[in-house]
This record gives C-alpha cells, structure tokens and sequence, in this order.
C-alpha cells in the first residue's frame, strides 16, 4: 500500500505534469470508487476548470482546482498517477495499451491533448472532492502528518499509550502516513522491536524513533520510493524471505496485530 513517500512522490509527478492547464473531458470508469460524490458532480468539478496547486497529509493527495475545490486522491493498495502524453499516445483508443496505466478509473484530459489517469488494478483507492483539505483530515480523524510533526507534538500524542509500538506507528489515527513497510525500517534504525511495548521505551529510545522516522521517510522520498535503492545499511533491500540482516545473521519474519514484519533479531530485543 502506498505510504507517505510513494504519496510525496505522486505529488511532485502530478506538480511537474498537471498543473495549469484547462481539463476538457473527464471520463470516471469505475464510480464505484468515489466516495460521498458520484460521477457527474466529479465531472462537473473538473471540466473546464485546472490545478493550481497541491497538498499532501499523510497517505492523501489533494489537487488543489482554480475554482475552490480539491480532488481528494486516496492510493489504496495499486494505485497511481500516470501521465500520458498526446505525443505517445494521437488517438483516444490508444490510452488504454499504454506503456503503464491498464486499469484507469479515472481519465482527466487537459487542453493540449495530454490525459492524466489514476490507475487502481485492486480498487482500492478512492477518489472524492471536498473544499477544505483540514476539515476532511478532522473528520477522518487523523492524526499529525509524520514529516511535519515536531518531536514535543510526537511525545504527546504516543503520552500514556501502552499499546505494541508497531501498530502505534501504522495507526494512521495516531500519526498519519506510516505504513507496513517503513514502519519495519524506522524500528530496525531504532533498535526496537516491533511488539515492544510503548509504555517501556524510554525518552532516548523516543527521540531516536522521531528522529528515524523523519530520516527513513525523507531517504525513501529521495530514492523515489524505491527500497531497492536505499543503501545496503536499511532494512528494506534485504527484507525479503531469506534476506540476511545488513549487520549479519538472518531476519527474523512474524506477524505484528496480522502484518507480516521482518527484524533483525540481535539489533532489535523487546524490552
């Protein structure tokens, strides 16, 4: 499932190809994803209008239209954004054998011929409209975006909490953006085993897991989310079945509250 990083990404790819031009069709070919809006007030929302800008909140991406209005783009599991040029692709039937996008559900097309599509294979993702991003990360109750919250903020929130550390850490109500596979690397970089509990880590083990957090996030925003190219010193280019810990000695795999989660047994010891 996408998670913070893979949602910056998207946002600097719909930034760099989406903005600023007039949207003169748009064609929702699954309405079965949109959520609190149906497929004619969606259309309306964006025809003959364009992006302006841009907001990402933990797993969220908001584009921001010039007429007061956002598209709430929710990932899912296999969703993304591709954008598909006019110069590769002349004729509408085409879009659909293009190089990437084989399951578009919705298809934005702007004035000089381009199309942007969000591709969602499982459909799991969700699309909707709101006119105020803060109102609708109220109403869904999340919890502070992982890379803009300061280490006092991070204290409070975990404040009193007994729970396992790792599902605190994916509990998008606690902190917003953190999935399955970062949350894996931000406690290996920690030295803490995932089903610690929160009430026995002490105040350097917090700093350490706030200052990782914002280091893996901004490594994985880096290397265009892609654990493959992180250095062979994280986690994530080993953790596979059979991947051997950076430091030595095998991985150690269990399922954490149902997720599947890979640690380096002597580097991380619950306490």
């Amino acid at each position: 499932m996408p998670e913070l990083p893979s949602v910056e990404v998207f946002k600097q790819y719909f930034d760099k190809t989406s903005l600023h031009q007039q949207i003169v069709d748009v064609k929702v070919l699954s309405p079965e994803i949109l959520v609190d809006t149906e497929s004619n007030k969606m259309k309306k929302a964006l025809k003959k209008h364009e992006f302006i800008d841009s907001q990402r909140y933990g797993k969220y991406l908001f584009g921001k239209l010039d007429n007061g209005l956002f598209l709430i783009i929710h990932f899912g599991m296999t969703g993304f954004l591709d954008y598909i040029s006019e110069n590769k692709h002349k004729h509408h039937q085409l879009l659909y054998s293009s190089r990437s996008s084989k399951h578009p559900r919705l298809l934005i097309e702007f004035s000089g011929g381009d199309f942007l599509a969000f591709d969602d294979a499982r459909k799991f993702g969700k699309l909707g409209l709101t006119s105020d991003p803060d109102e609708f990360i109220k109403q869904k109750k999340l919890g502070p975006d992982a890379l803009k919250i300061d280490f006092e903020d991070f204290q409070e929130i975990f404040k009193g909490r007994k729970g396992m550390i790792k599902p605190l850490l994916m509990n998008q109500n606690i902190i917003a953006g953190i999935g399955n596979l970062y949350a894996d690397e931000i406690l290996y970089q920690s030295r803490v085993h995932p089903l610690t509990h929160a009430d026995q880590l002490n105040v350097s083990d917090w700093e350490d897991l706030f200052k990782n957090m914002k280091k893996v996030l901004e490594k994985a925003i880096k290397y265009h989310d892609n654990p493959e190219s992180f250095p062979k010193s994280y986690l994530l280019p080993h953790r596979y079945l059979g991947g051997r810990c950076p430091e030595g000695g095998s991985l150690e795999v269990i399922k954490v509250s149902g997720r599947t989660t890979f640690l380096c047994p002597h580097r991380q010891k619950v306490k």
